[in-house]
């Protein structure tokens, strides 16, 4: 006694291949390779981006700076900066 799936597969054995899957695994196997070819440029472009960058921050580290005045702090209410809560409270 054979259950209906045991009969449906039976059926499908029996069947013949389409012709559309003639091609299948061909495509199949170059669509893997142009996802690596694809993967392999990625991976460079990623890789020669980070060296540019660490390059570029390596210069711009080394770059004598001039000594300018200190920066002010900007009071963005515009009352005294020594009467805010946060100086009063440190005691400063």
């Amino acid at each position: 006694m054979q259950d209906p799936v045991d009969e449906g597969l039976t059926r499908l054995a029996a069947m013949p291949v389409p012709r559309a899957l003639d091609g299948v695994e061909a495509s199949v196997f170059e669509s893997i390779a142009e996802n690596a070819r694809s993967r392999h440029t990625s991976l460079l472009v990623g890789r020669w981006s980070v060296g540019t960058a660490l390059v570029l921050g390596l210069i711009g580290g080394a770059a004598p700076i001039g000594h300018g005045a200190p920066a002010q702090a900007s009071i963005p209410i515009g009352i005294d900066g020594a009467l805010a809560p946060s100086t009063l409270l440190l005691g400063q």
